[in-house]
């Protein structure tokens, strides 16, 4: 089963660098900075990946106003600067965590997968990951990987009543991503069910495992408060990329779509990731996708909207393991299947081809 995934890990990563190393050769050069071409895999490097090196490599610096590196959880960079001090560069190191990282991501997955549904319906979810278009993220110096491997691990690990280590996980997941948050609710849905069965201990444990994420970013505003003298400095950075939080950013994000769409043709992408990844949500709910998965993954598509923008929900959706299952359960049609398929690796790469052109 191993070389199965490993292969789809392999083809779906062949996609990525293949077309990568066209970008570096051919352009377009976009927004993206010249060190970032300068060589094969450098757009992989490009956009955020700059500002988790600058992490790794000095730590945070919060500079009112403007966009800084508060805004980016530890968790990532602390691995990229583990590995810099085994010997590799910094944006090595990235590359390495996030495709490396996917490939565990994937084995979590599917193991997930056949947890709580057929080996039919757990092998096409596995295979459209690996391939999906806006996986690309998965490829680059970005943390997603590593949060979709704790995802899936920390639900894993509970329902085989690890409870300490689906703690681990979820910690960790929220401390890379603050959607990482969201693998409290299917976690307690976990506990909820095995209740009966846990000794009281065990249920102290299980419930520390689904206040894990809470507690883990509260950790990381106390760490702030430390070093910055202010706890809340990563929403404050937040907010320099025009992410406000509001009762109707929602509504606002709608209702902004024809000037955004005025400004930048390109909000078309985010706007379409979203209705997919709803769509996707609606299939696996006929699907019988537990509806903790669902609601887990209906947070992580619709809340960052009220943000009042749609920009990198095509990323932010990767992190919800319902969208595949709803999409795997599409696939059981072989003419769905072929089609999903084959849409996905032309759009897989032609997603690195734009890469430079707008952000991820």
């Amino acid at each position: 089963m191993l070389a199965w995934i490993a292969g789809w890990w392999v083809a779906g990563r062949a996609v990525v660098f293949v077309t990568a190393v066209g970008v570096h050769r051919l352009g377009p050069t976009g927004w993206i900075r010249n060190v970032e071409h300068a060589h094969a895999l450098g757009a992989l490097e490009a956009w955020d990946g700059r500002w988790y090196r600058m992490v790794a490599s000095s730590g945070y610096l919060l500079v009112p106003g403007r966009q800084s590196d508060p805004a980016f959880f530890p968790l990532f960079p602390a691995l990229v600067r583990a590995l810099h001090e085994l010997g590799l560069g910094y944006s090595a190191a990235g590359l390495v965590l996030a495709n490396a990282g996917f490939l565990v991501a994937l084995v979590a997955f599917h193991a997930l997968s056949a947890e709580l549904f057929d080996d039919g319906l757990a092998r096409r979810a596995t295979a459209y990951l690996a391939v999906f278009p806006f996986g690309y993220a998965f490829s680059m110096e970005y943390p997603e990987s590593i949060v979709l491997a704790l995802i899936a691990g920390a639900a894993l690990a509970a329902l085989r009543d690890r409870w300490g280590i689906a703690a681990a996980c979820a910690a960790a997941a929220a401390l890379a991503r603050p959607e990482g948050l969201f693998v409290a609710l299917p976690l307690l849905a976990i506990a909820w069910r095995q209740r009966a069965a846990l000794t009281p201990a065990r249920r102290g444990v299980a419930l520390g495992a689904v206040l894990a994420p809470a507690a883990a970013i509260a950790s990381f505003s106390l760490y702030l408060a430390r070093v910055l003298g202010d706890p809340m400095a990563w929403t404050k950075a937040e907010q320099a990329w025009g992410r406000h939080f509001s009762p109707l950013g929602a509504v606002s994000a709608v209702e902004g779509l024809g000037r955004a769409f005025a400004h930048d043709a390109w909000v078309t992408r985010d706007v379409a990731a979203a209705v997919l990844y709803l769509g996707l949500l609606a299939a696996a709910r006929r699907a019988c996708v537990p509806w903790p998965w669902l609601l887990s993954g209906a947070a992580i598509v619709v809340l960052p909207l009220f943000s009042g923008s749609f920009d990198s929900i095509g990323r932010f959706g990767l992190l919800a393991p319902a969208v595949f299952w709803g999409l795997g359960a599409l696939g059981r049609d072989p003419r769905l299947h072929r089609l999903i398929l084959g849409l996905s690796v032309p759009l897989l790469a032609a997603a690195i081809v734009v890469l430079p052109l707008r952000f991820p």
